[in-house]
């Protein structure tokens, strides 16, 4: 059965590569066509060279570091940055101290994803505030994730049932307007850049009636070439934040939110990126960083450093734990 499971599977798999491969193949055919279409609802423009600024990035991990037989649990958020500054013939990398926040208590959750969100959302925000700390004076700083993901992972954190029966808890409440204020002077200040980590999200293609899908990364990957992008508006989002102490700042900072602009542009790699930003045009600045088919160069450094720092200190806790007990 479960080689049955795992052929079928495959053969879905399967068959939707060929049926895309053959869409793609229609996509090519009529490329000069289908580039006419998008200059007409939005100019293809190629990036200018010589544009260096100083970048910086910042991402978080998060987990369980132990767990005992009497309930007890002792978790991390781990907030790490990275940044790259031009220097006459080379790149400089600048790497920050990963931050470590730690919470021991007993939980009574009813639900076992309730913790995470707390977690999710307190890793998140520490990342705002990192940045506006950490990177004030970069040209621009780099978000893991699209400004709505960061929204709701702070929303969802917040809205959890007895917040304050953990010290995270209490620490995203206790940081939430802080962490709003320092997001609103990042995007004011035009230095906030989203990478989104995938996006099903549909700006361009749908305007295309004669295309055989909705697609704006297959309809670029086809008529764009290496270097070369497209600027779009953020379409109106509804974004959800608890009101309680932020309620005459969050209309501001929800249409600073609304006047983002999406960039798809087509990195050495050849893969198309998306961006979301204020900047004007961010792309010769930071395409040189995606040259990977996984994730971009920029956020790398970050990602990897809040992991490796929080799975040494997991080996440690799991090593030192008088809690544990082995059956």
């Amino acid at each position: 059965m479960e080689w049955e499971g795992f052929l079928e599977g495959y053969n879905r798999v399967e068959a939707f590569s060929i049926e895309r491969e053959k869409l793609l193949e229609e996509i090519r055919k009529r490329k000069r066509e289908l580039r006419e279409e998008v200059q007409r609802i939005t100019p293809i423009k190629r990036a200018k060279e010589g544009s260096y600024l100083s970048i910086a990035a910042v991402d978080s991990a998060f987990d369980e570091l132990f767990g005992d037989d009497w309930g007890r649990r002792l978790y991390a958020v781990c907030v790490a940055g990275a940044a790259f500054v031009p220097r006459e013939n080379s790149l400089e990398k600048r790497e920050k101290e990963p931050e470590f926040l730690l919470d021991e208590c007993v939980l009574n959750y009813e639900e076992d994803d309730d913790y995470s969100r707390v977690l999710k959302g307190l890793a998140v925000a520490k990342e705002i505030e990192r940045a506006r700390e950490w990177f004030s004076e970069m040209d621009l700083v780099v978000i893991d994730g699209s400004a709505k993901s960061v929204v709701i992972s702070i929303n969802q954190g917040m809205t959890v049932n007895n917040l304050e029966k953990s010290k995270m808890g209490r620490e995203l409440k206790a940081m939430y307007r802080d962490t709003l204020q320092s997001l609103y002077d990042l995007l004011n200040s035009g230095k906030l850049l989203f990478i989104p980590k995938r996006s099903g999200e549909v700006l361009l293609a749908d305007k295309i009636s004669s295309l055989p899908f909705n697609n704006d990364f297959a309809l670029l990957s086809v008529i764009l070439e290496e270097g070369e992008y497209v600027a779009l508006r953020v379409p109106i989002r509804q974004y959800n934040l608890p009101k309680e102490g932020v309620e005459e700042f969050l209309q501001k900072l929800f249409d600073l939110l609304n006047h983002l602009r999406v960039i798809y542009f087509k990195a050495p790699s050849g893969r198309v990126i998306k961006v979301e930003t204020r900047q004007p045009s961010p792309v010769s600045a930071i395409e040189d960083f995606f040259v990977l088919e996984g994730e971009n160069m920029l956020t790398y450094y970050a990602d990897r450093s809040a992991k490796f720092h929080l799975t040494s200190l997991k080996d440690y806790a799991k090593k030192t734990n008088p809690w544990r007990y082995r059956l």
